[in-house]
């Protein structure tokens, strides 16, 4: 009897360690996936350049994180939401059928908040308070939202920006299971804060998986975005429809702000062709008032502001900011690892300004001071 027992105990001791064996195998798959060696990609960097830039029609469902570290105040006007996608860890998770049709959520702890673009409109959904908002009205202005920083629509929007910097190929690296393809853009603008831009995407359709902006001079990133996990398929209809509204779901629609008559009240003179040696682009779609000047990611932008308006803005902005040395009126910068933001206001006269754009503190504060200064 007890040679039974102890044969009958072996042949169990070998079925376990055979079902363990098997399950400590299965465990490991994605982990070796993840970290399985990638060989060089055959793919240009031009040739995925063009890829990326085209690959706005590509599908995707996938799980992504943001990460930034650029430390952006929390100033009131832009509110905790938007300065948190700068300053910290964002959770979001993306279904993509087009560009008119998609899905973002933000992931947090307690929390998720949902914005979904269908072909008739925007709309919000707040999972925690059960309350459905439609968004009414173009939006031409509007602050960054979280759905900017998914890997696909943050690197195109570079790339656009960055036309005509080089751009060099990266070595391939595996990102969420996919062996991705790399290219890196060098601004050559000296004035801008972007040392570079790292794009890693899927050779074959050119979709973005990881974006990592670095800071001039800095080894470290102020940025990464990529994603942890992804299917290049369409997500499921059904995912893309916002709730209905029905009892027990609250429902309210509200309108856009009209800023193209906004600012355009507020100005009289349209603005210079040239400011800080920088010339003028293209108007602002549909805000003629707003001009954008310098070139590539030397970009930045000059907004109009009421007095009124302009006095609240430097008050808050001051807290954070450094004075600007203005003659005949006063300016406050705010300079972060890459954003600068200045608020003019010269001493006479009913206009103010705000600047803003990925440039040093020097040439933002230059033309804030010409701006201050007579004006033709």
């Amino acid at each position: 009897m007890a040679g039974e027992v102890t044969v009958a105990g072996r042949s169990a001791r070998r079925r376990w360690i055979i079902v363990l064996t098997c399950a400590a195998m299965l465990c490991a798959v994605p982990v070796a996936v993840r970290v399985w060696p990638v060989g060089t990609s055959a793919v240009s960097a031009e040739t995925l350049r063009t890829r990326i830039r085209a690959s706005a029609g590509q599908p995707f469902q996938g799980y992504a994180l943001s990460a930034a570290t650029m430390g952006l105040p929390e100033l009131p006007q832009l509110g905790r939401q938007v300065t948190a996608l700068f300053s910290e860890t964002t959770q979001l998770r993306s279904w993509y059928a087009g560009a008119d049709h998609w899905r973002v959520d933000v992931v947090d702890t307690g929390s998720e908040l949902g914005l979904y673009q269908t072909p008739d409109g925007q709309y919000t959904w707040d999972y925690g308070a059960n309350q459905l908002t439609q968004l009414v009205g173009e939006q031409p202005v509007r602050l960054p939202r979280a759905a900017d920083l998914m890997p696909p629509d943050l690197a195109r929007r570079l790339l656009a920006a960055s036309a005509g910097d080089r751009v060099t190929a990266l070595p391939a690296k595996r990102v969420a299971g996919v062996a991705a393809a790399g290219l890196r853009i060098t601004p050559s603008d000296r004035h801008t804060t972007v040392g570079s831009v790292d794009i890693w995407a899927d050779p074959a359709t050119g979709l973005p998986l990881q974006v990592k902006i670095t800071g001039r001079g800095s080894r470290r990133p102020v940025l990464v975005t990529r994603f942890l996990e992804v299917s290049l398929t369409a997500p499921a209809a059904a995912v893309l429809v916002p709730p209905a509204p029905r009892p027990g779901i609250g429902f309210t629609a509200t309108s856009t702000p009209d800023l193209v008559s906004a600012l355009g009240r507020w100005l009289v003179a349209p603005l210079p062709p040239q400011v800080a040696a920088q010339p003028r682009r293209e108007p602002v779609t549909g805000l003629s008032t707003v001009a954008v000047y310098g070139t590539g990611l030397a970009q930045f932008t000059v907004v109009p502001l009421p007095r009124r308006l302009a006095a609240e803005v430097y008050r808050n902005a001051l807290k954070w900011g450094s004075p600007l040395d203005v003659p005949g009126g006063d300016g406050v910068l705010i300079s972060t690892s890459l954003l600068s933001v200045a608020v003019v206001r010269p001493a006479t006269g009913r206009r103010a300004y705000l600047l803003a754009g990925l440039v040093d503190g020097q040439l933002l504060g230059q033309a804030g001071t010409e701006l201050a200064g007579p004006q033709p």
